[in-house]
């Protein structure tokens, strides 16, 4: 079974031909690392795509699974679910699955955001590649955080989450530069949704790097303002990755 994402052509172009010049527009701005986890932002690509483009090059492509650990955002989820189907369709070609061993439910990937944006930046990046579906709401962040252990030797972590959202952009810029220190200094305290709507995610990255002294380094911050200039109704953006 194909799953197609109610997001082509909506969040992002349904033209392969577009998407690609898209991406390498982009990549004129790309890093070269090799880390096996990043954070990035899920929205619109007139809006996240630098950001993310930029994170996405900072990942290892040496692997041949990415487990893509996304909050549930139109649907109440409980614990973890994943997807059995054979493959999401892109615009710029199939993305193979590879199912998580936990609840399955393919209809939200269907029509959950935060998990769909990510699959054209993996059928670039990463070609060849399967996708690992997490999607995740109300979970005790340590459970991410074990899910991340359990694969990272052998896939890259991709954690999803936009960070705060729907406020006049003088709020966001104080909150993101908050949330920002806390991911840099590896601070759970106070990190939740109402901050970050992939704060679980955020928290399980953080867990994970404190216990192998390991860092989060960000790569970029910006937030809807800057591109649609209503300051009114603002969400924001970032980006890191895991490194030593």
């Amino acid at each position: 079974m194909e799953i197609i994402p109610n997001t082509i052509g909506i969040f992002y172009p349904d033209c392969g031909e577009q998407l690609v010049k898209l991406f390498e527009r982009l990549s004129r701005n790309q890093n070269n690392f090799a880390s096996r986890l990043i954070i990035v932002p899920h929205a619109g690509y007139e809006y996240s795509a630098r950001i993310a483009f930029k994170t996405y090059s900072c990942l290892d492509k040496n692997v041949d699974n990415v487990v893509v650990i996304a909050p549930a955002i139109y649907a109440k989820v409980f614990g973890i679910v994943s997807c059995d189907a054979e493959s999401f369709k892109t615009p710029i070609g199939n993305v193979s699955v590879s199912a998580y061993k936990s609840d399955i439910n393919n209809k939200l990937f269907v029509t959950e955001p935060a998990f769909s944006v990510q699959l054209p930046f993996i059928k670039y990046f990463f070609p060849k590649a399967s996708v690992t579906p997490v999607l995740y709401g109300c979970e005790d962040y340590k459970v991410i955080t074990e899910v991340i252990e359990n694969n990272i030797s052998n896939s890259a972590i991709v954690i999803v989450s936009n960070l705060s959202r729907f406020l006049p952009e003088r709020e966001v810029l104080k909150l993101d530069t908050e949330i920002s220190r806390k991911i840099l200094k590896l601070q759970l305290d106070d990190l939740d949704s109402e901050l970050a709507d992939g704060a679980i995610g955020i928290c399980a990255a953080i867990e994970y790097a404190k216990s192998k002294g390991l860092k989060l380094i960000k790569i970029g911050q910006s937030n809807s303002s800057v591109y649609n200039k209503d300051t009114s109704n603002v969400v924001g953006y970032g980006g890191w990755y895991l490194t030593q």
